[in-house]
């Protein structure tokens, strides 16, 4: 299951930005660390994950590091394709797979049939608010909370990178005030970074502030918009039904 994965669109010198055919455009990030990589995200998919393998060492690179974003099967299946990689997760990483891996394990039977993910194992290297390892070049891991509670953030400071996994999504979810406090840090910190998204497409410029600020409004008008019509009386399907249209999202 899976094509190989598409890509490579190079975003810095030594850093490459992988696109999933097999599953919502997930994006894997690989990046340079001199003779050994990081890989941001690996693909759900052993022909995806071997493409970005081969790529990798033909540019003299071994993964030797894998993060992950989050602990949702889309973002956290892929590491087991790496086996001998290092994993850095935030530290809620691995106390939350284990109250969501059935959840996730249910929705891919349903929505990949025939898929069946192979066991992820603890990270080897956890952290709670920020980590700035030593590992050949400037990165910067931070937690991210709001999507999933242990969200993590990786900043690449003197490229102007943030991978931000489903952190600044095409629409927002998970815990509403714990998202809506981390984006609006983001936005108070934007100097102009360009935000690769956990799915479809790396932002720039002002793509990538409209993008953490749309989130932002969607989700500071869905609560306003959630009350004004629990107020006038709806039903819980009626509310599931206020139109996107009403928060600014075409």
């Amino acid at each position: 299951m899976g094509k190989e994965a598409q890509g490579p669109l190079a975003i810095a010198p030594g850093v490459w930005v992988f696109s999933s055919p097999g599953f919502a455009r997930l994006l894997s990030t690989l990046i340079s660390l001199g003779d050994e990589a990081l890989l941001v995200d690996p693909p759900m998919f052993p022909a995806e994950a071997e493409a970005i393998q081969a790529f990798a060492w033909a540019q003299g690179l071994e993964i030797t590091w894998l993060a992950i974003t989050h602990a949702h099967g889309d973002h956290a299946y892929g590491m087991a394709h790496f086996p001998k990689a290092l994993v850095i997760a935030q530290q809620e990483f691995w106390p939350f797979w284990g109250r969501t891996a059935p959840i996730e394990a249910e929705y891919f039977a349903h929505a990949l049939p025939g898929f069946r993910p192979l066991p992820l194992r603890p990270p080897n290297v956890t952290f709670s608010r920020e980590l700035a390892p030593a590992l050949g070049r400037e990165l910067v891991f931070r937690h991210a909370p709001g999507h999933s509670p242990d969200g993590l953030l990786v900043e690449l400071p003197r490229e102007g990178i943030w991978i931000c996994g489903d952190t600044v999504p095409y629409l927002a979810s998970g815990d509403r005030e714990e998202l809506l406090a981390t984006l609006r840090g983001l936005l108070a910190r934007w100097q102009g970074e360009a935000i690769v998204m956990g799915h479809d497409r790396v932002l720039r410029g002002e793509g990538a502030r409209a993008a953490i600020e749309g989130n932002i409004r969607y989700l500071e008008r869905l609560a306003e918009a959630v009350a004004a019509a629990l107020a006038k009386g709806a039903s819980r399907g009626e509310v599931l039904r206020i139109p996107l249209s009403e928060f600014g999202i075409s």
